[in-house]
């Protein structure tokens, strides 16, 4: 699915197995795309995580489930450039080739993920080129990422402002609201048998029973 886009537009780029995507998901995207100003949320749904195990359900059933999700938001796309790459996805190919289309988009990324940096694809390169949002809830996390930063990537500047003005080299924390749902609980339950009604949206809900995703 090829997306172009102007590149004074501000466009944030949103990671992840998304195995399923949840209310969690949506909600964080939707309080990052008002607190920051994006035009464009784009959902990056990943072929295969190169740090976390294989992704449970086919990347097809993923795809249709974000569809099914984002419909009626008109802000949110998805882009299944690394579905189509196969492989192991790596955020520094999916920047390059989002550059290489004159797109300068910002990273989104939860706290866990991005105490890993360390251990991604080229992360010395790809600091360079992209800035972060990183998702994190409180004054703990924010003090994680500070220690991670000294000892890892202190050519990194972190800032707690909304004002967008650095497309490479930033780290922008965002203090999320408190979102107890997770894609691991929520196979867990469809496994187990238990309901998991309100935890996605009806239609990703009927989805899942009717391709009986997550059973086994």
């Amino acid at each position: 699915m090829g997306l172009f886009f102007y590149n004074k537009l501000m466009i944030g780029l949103y990671g992840g197995s998304f195995d399923p995507v949840h209310i969690g998901h949506l909600r964080i995207a939707e309080d990052i795309r008002e607190y920051f100003g994006f035009e464009k949320i784009i959902f990056i749904p990943a072929y295969h995580s190169p740090l976390k195990p294989e992704s449970r359900a086919p990347a097809e059933d993923r795809i249709n489930m974000l569809r099914l999700s984002i419909k009626y938001n008109r802000y949110f796309y998805i882009d299944d450039i690394e579905i189509k790459r196969k492989g192991k996805s790596y955020t520094i190919d999916t920047i390059k080739t989002y550059r290489e289309r004159g797109v300068f988009p910002f990273f989104i990324v939860g706290t866990d993920a991005f105490l890993t940096l360390d251990k991604w694809k080229n992360p010395e390169e790809l600091v360079k080129i992209t800035s972060f949002i990183v998702l994190g809830r409180g004054k703990d996390r924010l003090e994680d990422i500070k220690l991670f930063l000294k000892n890892k990537f202190p050519q990194l500047k972190l800032v707690q402002s909304n004002n967008l003005t650095e497309k490479s080299g930033y780290v922008y924390f965002f203090d999320q609201r408190r979102i107890d749902i997770s894609s691991t609980e929520i196979r867990n339950r469809i496994k187990n048998n238990r309901s998991i009604k309100y935890l996605v949206l009806p239609e990703v809900e009927d989805y899942i029973f009717n391709k009986k995703l997550y059973r086994g």
